[in-house]
């Protein structure tokens, strides 16, 4: 970490403006595309644009930029104020050597989460960092349970993320009739996520803030066996006026309304990105 980023990070937390939810800061991650057209400025590849808010054709050349942003001010007010922000593919046209072993190389998530990792063991802060459905995978959350703050035996980073529609999870096998060779089975009943919106009698009505207003939701929640992980995961239902959503956390005593409201925090880095483009 150079010093000039250092120097702000100290600065912003010496502010004492970032609100806490649960004790624990909240941290915004996501990927910008920025389009380049010089042909042989470091860091030019050539992208595909996914994102539903981005006005750019489906493939162009450019640079991404992985950014990490704290939520500053209060939770229903607040402002995603820019932390790190750091080229993420590229790095052979910047001279940096590629790993002899294609399969080590760190995916866009991994980066991700340890830009977040790294701020909080630095500055000695619990933190939340929100995703989208692009970082659902499993080595995101390992890489977050990989740190833990000895004081309090929690981990640094707990993530709170959008779970893609054709994951599923698991209950745990019942356990083994005695006498029965072989070995005590993991995963039980397999569940279907967003098969579980077709059972709304197991849901419940909570008043949670959607964006901003409040309003009744429809949620559930469970802690379930994540095969890609081969570990619980805490799974959130929610049904709300903007139709159905599954949520993932490595929090397992998370409660549906903290993770809604979470959640919709995210919609801040986008108004970041804007402000970074367009405004400054």
């Amino acid at each position: 970490m150079t010093p000039l980023l250092a120097a702000w990070h100290r600065y912003v937390l010496s502010e004492q403006v970032t609100p806490q939810v649960n004790g624990r800061s909240v941290l915004l991650g996501d990927h910008t595309h920025v389009v380049k057209d010089g042909g042989r400025m470091p860091s030019v590849v050539s992208l595909r644009e996914t994102s539903e808010t981005q006005q750019k054709p489906s493939y162009f050349r450019g640079q991404c930029w992985g950014a990490l942003g704290l939520i500053v001010g209060s939770v229903r007010a607040c402002f995603c104020l820019p932390l790190e922000l750091r080229l993420h593919q590229g790095f052979v046209h910047r001279g940096e050597p590629a790993p002899a072993n294609p399969a080590s190389r760190a995916t866009l998530g991994e980066r991700m989460v340890e830009m977040a990792l790294t701020f909080a063991y630095q500055h000695e802060l619990l933190t939340w960092l929100v995703l989208d459905a692009f970082f659902a995978s499993a080595k995101v959350f390992q890489i977050a349970r990989s740190l833990w703050r000895l004081t309090d035996q929690q981990p640094y980073v707990h993530v709170l993320m959008r779970a893609k529609k054709n994951y599923v999870g698991y209950y745990p096998a019942p356990a083994k009739p005695p006498g029965r060779p072989g070995a005590q089975a993991t995963y039980g009943d397999k569940v279907h996520l967003y098969e579980c919106f077709d059972h709304r009698p197991l849901f419940e009505s909570i008043e949670c803030q959607v964006y901003g207003q409040s309003e009744i939701v429809q949620v559930m929640s469970e802690n379930l066996l994540w095969r890609p992980l081969g570990d619980y995961v805490r799974f959130i239902w929610a049904v709300t006026s903007r139709g159905p959503i599954v949520l993932m956390s490595s929090d397992l005593t998370l409660s549906p309304a903290t993770a809604i409201e979470l959640y919709c925090l995210r919609t801040r880095i986008e108004l970041m990105f804007s402000v970074l483009k367009t405004l400054l």
